[in-house]
């Protein structure tokens, strides 16, 4: 492990060590000149380190517009990553000199190996073996090893349109014939439309995740054509990718590809919820892996799995990730959106008109979506090194973690970004920081651009009574916040009503925290990867508590004590 990050140290401080004047790969979607510069010495590692009859599109796309010549050393240090785990060192390596906001136009991001082999053992476990795999998306290829371990005789197709994620599979695969894998530098959509296997074909991956509002309009009507009308204009890209397959699967053939999970309740999932009903001889899987890292990025994920058409009726499941938690579904259901395993409504307690509805004492909102946290969000010392002056700075909670008891959280906080009506040339250190975000791109952001000043969260502060974890294992930690610290959307928010006495305020809380609170918050959560719950806001808000009365509820004070209010929502 320590060769491995001292080798990756070495080649990444000299394919950073670049001038101006250093030669530059062609423009790639998202890349900053001085990224290109910095990916053509990388281009030339690759070149250097290519063996085999790599494709001649993919060698001149890597070939940059003037020569670079490679130290013996940093190539040495190449080869030790190589040697060690050419996958996963070599994502590392891009992932280090692109930043998460640059790689997000083409969507790459890479999956972790033991998520890959889950989902192709998974495949594996209940279906024959493919005659062929298409790897959507490869990027640097864990998919397309994963597959050729598991499936030795099968042909395996890398498609990507990246050159350089797929230069880097190229030199993972040491030479083509050990994976058995074609490399194909190409755009999946007309890769898709120009070839039609003859063999019984398994479409496997984890397709570019790229939000609709950053694909070009005449790129993104193109993609919804391809998808027959499976998904509406606000689809991402990794379900465009899932609808333009699904489209064109053959009867033998078959898919398992990862993506974000929204389809499954948004409006413009729709016809693809009721395509995937409509497969009645298909086994249909769909597994739950929301909050899922891809190493900077957190998605709420799911497999969905397809298989290939047989004789019989087949189900449709849902479950989580561990397997622990099942549904199976219904066929006739058409559109509606797919129910989720541990997901319940309490009903009952409604129709029987039992309790209170959550929200007559207060509303649950998310915290501030920043659209850049890596600009806005700091601790204390990091904003001092910056010299950003503390007047511009606003305490923020940034996570709640489990502390001395069940009820007694542990706040870890942060300070954010706070620039209500800054004017530049203010502040030296302030007006850096912000020509630093911009030369990063941060203000091309989706939430970002659509403020009027890219760099000012002040209407979209979210500074509320309580603050309640979005996401628990076991415990949804509840704490009161008098101090007024502000949070980004990873927590979630309860501001009072009006009319909540104090007496009500003090038994709400109390009862979230006991068994039978945090039993019912869990009855409203989607289940997540490793057996983790997430709540919703709009679900907490219908739930219907019965409050004990106040002699019932022995009172916890939690770290803040009883003191409420002050809160506040632009």
């Amino acid at each position: 492990m320590a060769d491995s990050e001292a080798a990756l140290s070495e080649v990444l401080a000299w394919v950073r060590d670049v001038t101006p004047d250093s030669p530059a790969l062609g423009p790639i979607a998202g890349i900053s000149d001085s990224e290109l510069r910095q990916l053509a010495r990388l281009g030339a590692l690759l070149r250097a380190r290519l063996v085999g009859d790599a494709p001649a599109a993919l060698v001149a796309a890597l070939t940059p517009d003037g020569a670079v010549d490679v130290p013996g050393a940093v190539l040495a240090a190449l080869d030790t990553l190589i040697a060690a785990d050419a996958v996963v060192h070599l994502a590392d390596l891009y992932a280090a000199i692109v930043s998460p906001a640059k790689r997000r136009p083409l969507g790459t991001f890479f999956t972790p190996r033991e998520y890959a082999q889950a989902i192709v053992d998974g495949f594996a476990a209940r279906h024959e073996a493919p005659s062929a795999v298409v790897d959507v998306g490869a990027g640097v290829g864990i998919f397309s090893e994963i597959a050729h371990a598991k499936w030795p005789a099968a042909r395996i197709q890398a498609i990507d349109i990246n050159p350089l994620t797929l230069g880097l599979q190229a030199v993972a695969v040491g030479n083509p014939p050990v994976w058995n894998v074609e490399l194909v530098l190409a755009d999946y959509r007309r890769w898709l439309d120009s070839n039609q296997p003859s063999a019984p074909t398994l479409y496997l991956g984890n397709p570019p995740y790229t939000r609709w509002q950053l694909l070009d309009p005449v790129v993104r009507l193109d993609l919804l054509q391809a998808a027959g009308g499976l998904v509406g204009a606000r689809a991402n890209l990794s379900t465009l990718f899932l609808a333009m397959t699904l489209a064109k699967l053959r009867a033998e053939d078959s898919l398992a590809m990862i993506i974000p999970a929204g389809w499954m309740r948004a409006d413009y999932g729709r016809k693809l919820r009721g395509r995937l009903r409509a497969l009645t001889q298909r086994q249909v899987s769909l597994r739950l892996a929301d909050s899922w890292r891809f190493h900077e990025a957190i998605v709420d994920a799911v497999l969905v799995e397809v298989g290939p058409e047989v004789p019989t009726a087949q189900p449709i499941e849902v479950s989580d990730w561990s397997g622990s938690e099942r549904l199976t579904l219904g066929r006739s259901e058409g559109e509606a959106a797919f129910a989720a395993p541990g997901r319940a409504r309490l009903t009952v307690a409604r129709q029987q008109g039992r309790g209170r509805a959550f929200g007559d004492l207060g509303r649950v909102t998310r915290g501030t979506a920043t659209g850049a946290n890596q600009f806005f969000v700091k601790t204390t010392r990091a904003w001092d090194e910056l010299h950003i002056p503390a007047e511009f700075r606003r305490p923020l909670a940034r996570r709640l973690r489990p502390g001395s008891d069940s009820t007694l959280p542990t706040l870890e906080t942060a300070e954010l970004l706070a620039l209500e009506g800054y004017d530049r040339g203010t502040d030296e250190g302030v007006d850096a920081w912000i020509s630093a975000g911009e030369d990063e791109g941060l203000h091309k952001l989706h939430l970002c651009s659509k403020r009027a000043r890219w760099f000012d969260l002040s209407d979209e502060l979210k500074i509320p009574d309580v603050i309640i974890s979005a996401l628990a294992r076991d415990v949804f930690h509840v704490l009161e916040n008098p101090t007024g610290l502000a949070i980004t959307n990873n927590l979630f928010g309860l501001y009072w009503t009006a009319d909540v006495t104090t007496a009500e305020r003090t038994t709400l809380l109390d009862w979230l925290r006991s068994t039978e609170g945090q039993a019912t918050l869990r009855s409203s959560a989607s289940v997540e990867a490793n057996g983790l719950h997430r709540l919703s806001p709009k679900t907490i808000g219908e739930l219907m508590v019965n409050l004990p009365t106040l002699s019932t509820v022995p009172v916890r004070l939690g770290l803040t004590g009883l003191v409420v209010g002050g809160g506040r929502s632009k």
